[in-house]
C-alpha cells in the first residue's frame, strides 16, 4: 500500500507571516497618523447597482399581484 505524502510548511512560513502582518500593522498605524479615514483604508464607498434586466425578469415571472 502506497504512503500518503504530507505536505509540510516550510519552517520560516510563520516568521515571515509575522513580518507581513506587522508590516501591515505599521503601514495601518502611518495611514491614520497622515489623516486618511477608514473608508479609504478599506477601499472607498462601494456603489451597488442593479442588474436591471434580471430584476425585469423576476418581476416577469412573478406574473401580476392582484
Amino acid at each position: 500500500m502506497a504512503r500518503k505524502r504530507r505536505h509540510h510548511k516550510a519552517k520560516n512560513s510563520e516568521r515571515v507571516l509575522a513580518s507581513v502582518r506587522a508590516q501591515g500593522g505599521l503601514d495601518r498605524k502611518a495611514h491614520f497618523e497622515n489623516g486618511g479615514t477608514l473608508v479609504e483604508w478599506r477601499g472607498g464607498p462601494h456603489t451597488v447597482t442593479k442588474n436591471m434586466r434580471a430584476w425585469e425578469n423576476k418581476r416577469r415571472a412573478r406574473g401580476k399581484v392582484l
